[in-house]
């Protein structure tokens, strides 16, 4: 019987513990100095980290956090219970009613439903397959533009440091050409107001209104000071070298004056002075320098920045106009900065047939102490249950500082495919079509910016790799999408006044004023930017529909320059509380106004051609819809 063989095996236990022979001590000797495989998932491995639809084999515990067997442990309760909390919002209300933000109703697939730590990609295909054929396979049209993108033949640090100078040369002639436009066209209509005062001042002269008359005086004297700089500006009488771009006049760097000039270069940092810092806290002005346009000479001077007025910021390798003076030709006054362009304002979707839903996330999404990817899995279970048209992913996935991805026993490509077939797998749907952006700090990237874009040995028809930084658009949308994150290093290196306003409106406003979706020079040390490649791959020569930055600062939604920007922040953002979040957001079409429509007929009567003065055609002259009125966001903790 059973209980025989039981006591038995216990005798024989017993036995051998109480008279150990040469030869047992041994042989278990030996037992215990045989290699043993340290490759894990064992029979000892935790059901969870078994589930896990990223389990992987490690030479190390996936996990090194000790998960307590207490049913009354409150370990992770409070992270949570935050889930599905909504954290901020953009857009009208009755859109965001419009649409089902929360899972689709419970189905025989749901009623079986295993907790979010024991999903597998099987169960993942089978609901994002049902969900689709619920909904129906709709297409979505998806531009690319490839040639402008970076990919595994641009050649990377090729770039001696004198091509460095030429190419950040050309950026000042091409961003500076841009603001001195926007001066010239500030002091045409500064003329042409002037112009008219003068107009109703002699009709009023030719009346009897003397109270019209003190008014218009009033008015005139406001104008001088424009008539001054317009006479300043087209004045040639000066013998010192000078240029001008587009009509304004601009002075070298080093041009001694104690009038009033105009000078143009790149804001950089003087090495030779020590850093210090206010008594506010705020970084000393007294480093920041200016380097001249002219590529030949590279001249500098050191700039003073306390006759400023008003709100004003800028940040190294920013491009700017300066007003001022500089008496010795060593330091120069400044008293007004000129640095924005006129911008081409993105134009509403009127391609758009049906709404569309957008799920956007941001590495890292996993701990950092864990392989399981527990908050990436959480949300592929959202995409499966309730599918978005677009799923937007920003890498990395595999984050080359993390030692543990040391310790994987694969190979760092095979690690990345799996990766990647499991968030297919759990898509599992034609509907969602899913963008993965590229990032410097995979393992199996390029450590370089711009980033070439991924590459797997599967295909899968409904997945799209896109570099960083990019500019793409789906129904007519354009998105731009950037994994660094610019705005935080902006805001650490800029000097800006007491008084310079919103700081996420500044911080973007520099991508967009300077066309470039990395305008920062020189850049981090941990970013290892390549100018050759970044003046190629990384310029934003138009403001796009969404730009998504995301970013360790706080989570914001905002509408700037008529874009909607949005900090997404990380799926699993590494804090004490653990509470990560992602964005969802639907984008309806927009309603075409009369304006909208007779703006275009009038293009389609001028050839195509909606400004012939060779200028880009911006949105400014066309009435375009808020994009609150058609784009409703909200971001939601993981």
């Amino acid at each position: 019987t059973s209980s025989s063989r039981r006591e038995s095996r216990n005798a024989e236990k017993n036995g051998n513990l109480k008279h150990p022979s040469s030869k047992w001590s041994k042989g278990r000797r030996n037992k215990a100095n045989k290699s043993v495989s340290r490759l894990h998932h064992s029979k000892n491995t935790p059901d969870p980290v078994r589930g896990s639809p990223f389990a992987t084999v490690t030479y190390s515990p996936l996990s090194s956090k000790k998960e307590s067997s207490d049913p009354s442990s409150t370990t992770g309760s409070s992270s949570t219970s935050k889930s599905g909390q909504i954290v901020y919002t953009y857009g009208k209300a009755q859109l965001l009613k419009q649409i089902n933000w929360l899972p689709s109703a419970e189905t025989s697939l749901d009623q079986e439903e295993p907790s979010a730590k024991e999903i597998n990609v099987k169960h993942y295909h089978e609901r994002g397959r049902a969900a689709a054929a619920l909904i129906g396979n709709r297409g979505l049209s998806v531009g690319l533009q490839v040639s402008q993108f970076a990919n595994e033949t641009s050649k990377y640090m090729f770039d001696s440091s004198y091509d460095r100078v030429m190419i950040l040369n050309d950026r000042i002639f091409e961003n500076g050409s841009a603001i001195c436009y926007r001066l010239a066209q500030e002091l045409a209509a500064v003329s042409t107001a002037k112009t008219t005062a003068a107009s109703v001042t002699t009709a009023l002269k030719n009346g009897n209104g003397t109270e019209g008359e003190t008014k218009v005086d009033t008015e005139d004297g406001l104008m001088v000071g424009a008539q001054m700089d317009v006479e300043e500006d087209f004045d040639g009488g000066r013998k010192m070298a000078a240029d001008w771009f587009d009509g304004i006049k601009v002075h070298h760097v080093d041009f001694p004056s104690s009038e009033p000039i105009r000078v143009l270069g790149r804001v950089i940092i003087d090495a030779q002075t020590e850093t210090s810092t206010t008594g506010a806290g705020r970084k000393a002005v007294s480093r920041l320098s200016i380097v001249d346009f002219d590529e030949q000479t590279l001249r500098q001077t050191r700039l003073d920045l306390s006759q400023l007025r008003g709100p004003w910021s800028l940040f190294p390798g920013q491009t700017v106009l300066l007003e001022g003076i500089n008496p010795r030709g060593s330091l120069f006054t400044v008293q007004r900065v000129h640095h924005e362009r006129i911008l081409t304002l993105p134009r509403a979707p009127y391609t758009m047939e049906r709404p569309l839903t957008m799920v956007i996330a941001s590495a890292p999404f996993t701990a950092r102490d864990d392989l399981l990817y527990e908050r990436l899995t959480g949300l592929l279970h959202y995409c499966a249950t309730d599918p978005p048209d677009v799923l937007l992913l920003c890498g990395p996935f595999a984050d080359a500082s993390c030692s543990l991805y040391s310790e994987v026993a694969e190979t760092f490509e095979e690690y990345f495919e799996k990766i990647v077939g499991t968030i297919m797998g759990a898509v599992g749907s034609a509907r969602t079509e899913v963008f993965i952006v590229a990032n410097h700090d995979e393992v199996t990237g390029s450590f370089v910016y711009p980033t070439p874009p991924y590459r797997v040995a599967n295909f899968y028809k409904n997945l799209h790799f896109l570099p960083d930084p990019c500019l793409f658009s789906i129904e007519g949308l354009e998105i731009g999408v950037t994994t660094v994150d610019t705005v935080r290093h902006l805001l650490d290196g800029e000097y800006c006044s007491a008084d310079a306003g919103d700081k996420v409106k500044r911080a973007v406003g520099y991508l967009f004023h300077q066309a470039s979706f990395y305008p920062l020079n020189p850049p981090p040390e941990d970013i290892p930017v390549d100018v050759d490649m970044l003046n190629e791959f990384g310029r934003l020569t138009r403001v796009p529909n969404i730009m998504v930055c995301p970013s360790s600062m706080n989570r914001f939604v905002r509408e700037i320059n008529g874009c909607v920007c949005i900090n997404p922040g990380f799926l699993d953002c590494h804090e004490t509380d653990g509470s990560g979040s992602y964005a969802r957001l639907v984008v309806y079409p927009p309603e075409q106004t009369a304006e909208v429509l007779g703006a275009a007929a009038a293009t389609v009567a001028n050839g195509g051609d909606s400004n012939q003065q060779g200028r880009e055609p911006t949105s400014a002259t066309v009435v375009q819809p808020s994009p609150a009125s058609y784009i409703a966001c909200q971001i939601v903790k993981s």
